[in-house]
């Protein structure tokens, strides 16, 4: 380095201490903005913290809305189960009744033509028993007569076979009686079928159907919440790294320009200290 006189050393102290007030400026400048930053970021990572804690509750209430749509669903499933039992029941019924009511037509057509046998008259059964025992017991007491004995006989064949057209009869009746009750109650069920049915389809059914598209509509409503929030969320999240990566490019300027300070500092000294030598010097003179 050349020698300088003192003017010079003190112009140059005066540069150096121009250019130290403005680094220290720079500084002070670029550490208020990195504050900035910093308090900027604090305020994005406790919005960040708040829509991940909206987003995590969002997703909860998805899961039981969606749980809650399972559940109904299987509900359904069970009564449209239930429903299908019950119709299959009633095509049972229908069927045995068709076969019950064709049967009680033959038993008809049978008693019809029993009917037709006996001449259409009502026949007591009690009263043939008593009578056929009574000509039995005379006919045992009275003497033997050939024309008596075949008139006895005939008597009592036909009075046979009236009772049997009786007692067929009987039975006709008895059957047709029993399958007649059956059919009533046959249906009598499917009528109660029928009912059960409708309450079902028309009550718990329609209910948990409505249940089950209020809570699509709910669910479809908090998925679009999510969207957004998971919008907000990478929004937010970029903003943040981008303002750690401000906030390292500050620190990094402002070490430089400390460095750059000291530096300064170093060379104000070192002209300082020559300045000051030079007065002594002048002053000895």
């Amino acid at each position: 380095m050349a020698f300088l006189n003192e003017e010079e050393l003190e112009s140059k102290i005066k540069e150096l201490s121009g250019e130290i007030l403005k680094v220290r400026n720079e500084i002070e400048a670029k550490d208020k903005e990195r504050s900035e930053l910093r308090n900027e970021l604090n305020k994005v990572r406790e919005e960040l913290s708040a829509v991940i804690n909206q987003l995590n509750g969002k997703r909860n209430e998805l899961k039981s809305v969606k749980d809650e749509i399972a559940k109904l669903r299987k509900n359904r499933d069970d009564i449209v189960n239930t429903l299908k039992q019950l119709k299959d029941r009633r095509v049972e019924l229908l069927q045995r009744i068709k076969e019950l009511i064709n049967r009680v037509r033959k038993y008809r057509e049978l008693l019809r033509m029993v009917n037709d046998i006996i001449g259409g008259k009502p026949v007591d059964k009690e009263k043939l028993k008593e009578l056929i025992d009574k000509l039995e017991f005379e006919h045992e007491i009275s003497p033997t007569d050939p024309e008596k004995e075949w008139e006895f006989f005939r008597t009592i064949q036909q009075l046979e076979r009236e009772l049997n057209a009786a007692e067929v009869l009987s039975r006709i009746k008895e059957y047709i009686n029993r399958d007649s009750q059956e059919i009533e109650k046959m249906r009598k069920e499917r009528m109660e079928l029928g009912q059960q049915m409708r309450d079902l389809y028309n009550n718990a059914l329609a209910n948990i159907k409505a249940q089950i598209q209020e809570l699509k509509k709910k669910r479809e409503a908090i998925v679009n919440e999510i969207a957004q929030l998971k919008g907000r969320r990478d929004s937010l999240k970029a903003r943040r790294d981008e303002l750690k990566r401000a906030i390292l490019s500050k620190s990094a300027e402002i070490k430089e320009l400390r460095t750059r300070l000291r530096e300064l500092n170093e060379e104000l000294n070192k002209y300082q200290l020559l300045l000051a030598a030079a007065r002594k010097s002048k002053n000895l003179a």
